[in-house]
């Protein structure tokens, strides 16, 4: 059997060995055996790498990009109506004063999108408070259905009613859940004898949704 001579050197000391060769391939497949379970194992202990996953959104329509729907949009329902400031008049004459507030209040508002529209539907019954030369009565008046319909605008959260007359609509205040709104009140009253008085009125206007 024929030796193989190599040279070994551990710790800067060298020196000339004789091995056979059967032993040199035991100690190379050795070798590269550990060489592939050193890799395996590291291999094995790498962190997994990070998952992207999508971002997903809120859509409104299959295109892929949301439309984001104004919270004014919607039917909104008059939970609230009161009568202030109010004055009665004979023949362009002041002659009493009168405040109230609405029953029985059947109405609502509709706001739509593209375009930005209002309609409103009002029916309520008036029970006031009138005060005429010194004397207190309590009536209770059917007002009924009036309709209007005009445009809105939102900015910064708030919204902006114009009829469509053209005159703006002083709202009080608004959010998503609430709106409220002034308006005018007028109406005939019988005062008995055939007379007929003239009411008026500022009406503050609560709806919700």
């Amino acid at each position: 059997m024929k030796y193989k001579q190599i040279e070994v050197g551990i710790f800067g000391i060298r020196k000339i060995v004789y091995l056979a060769p059967t032993f040199i391939m035991k100690q190379l497949f050795a070798l590269i055996s550990l060489a592939l379970l050193l890799n395996v194992s590291t291999s094995c202990n790498k962190p997994p790498l990070p998952v992207l996953q999508e971002e997903t959104g809120t859509n409104t329509g299959g295109g892929g990009t949301g439309t984001t729907v104004s919270p004014f949009v919607g039917t909104w329902n008059y939970t609230k109506v009161e009568m202030q400031n109010g004055t009665l008049s004979f023949m362009g004459n002041a002659v009493g004063t009168f405040v109230g507030a609405g029953s029985d209040i059947v109405g609502q508002v509709i706001l739509t999108e593209k375009p930005n529209r209002y309609t409103t539907q009002l029916a309520f019954t008036a029970n006031i408070d009138v005060t005429v030369f010194g004397q207190q009565q309590k009536q209770s008046l059917p007002v009924d259905q009036t309709s209007n319909s005009g445009t809105w605008t939102e900015a910064n959260g708030k919204i902006t009613l114009t009829d469509d007359k053209g005159s703006a609509i002083d709202v009080i205040s608004s959010n998503s859940n609430q709106i409220i709104f002034t308006g005018n009140f007028t109406q005939s009253i019988a005062a008995g004898q055939g007379l007929t008085l003239n009411a008026n009125s500022d009406v503050v206007f609560t709806i919700t949704k």
